[in-house]
């Protein structure tokens, strides 16, 4: 490990939990997810089901493997999603054409709705998180997250 990070890494004696990075990048997520759990618990639907309807509205007609590659979630808990939103109405599945293996996921009326209703949400959050901060800050952050996510795709 070169020297050039490690003042983020709890190997030293002075270390700071605070300046380890992934500290709070699960610090914000943990506080987003409760912070969206507890608007959408109005709607009767939790953050997996929100994230899978967003990444659906998104990407119409995606298989639920596209699914669970958008909302980076194991296989089998994308498809326990699906069908449980199916269940409430929220989605519809269908067999590929092509490929009667591959099921494909669309929204409903209903599911349209809700997606619109939790997008409304969002909007609250979206203004609450990111107060005092510019527009070209976000930008920049964003950036350096898609960068290490790629970094941690490899």
């Amino acid at each position: 490990m070169s020297k050039k990070y490690s003042k983020f890494l709890p190997t030293t004696e002075d270390f700071n939990l605070e300046d380890f990075p992934f500290y709070w990048i699960t610090q914000v997520h943990a506080q987003y997810v409760l912070n969206v759990d507890h608007v959408l618990k109005k709607y009767g639907v939790d953050n997996s089901r929100r994230r899978l309807l967003i990444a659906l509205e998104s990407q119409p007609n995606a298989s639920v493997s596209d699914l669970s590659d958008k909302i980076v979630s194991k296989m089998s808990t994308t498809t326990k999603i699906v069908y449980r939103l199916k269940e409430e109405g929220f989605v519809n599945t269908y067999s590929c054409l092509d490929d009667a293996r591959i099921t494909r996921v669309i929204l409903t009326e209903s599911g349209k709705q809700m997606t619109r209703k939790i997008n409304d949400l969002m909007a609250v959050i979206l203004e609450q998180s990111f107060e005092g901060l510019t527009t070209l800050q976000i930008e920049k952050m964003m950036e350096s997250l898609k960068h290490i996510f790629k970094n941690l795709s490899h």
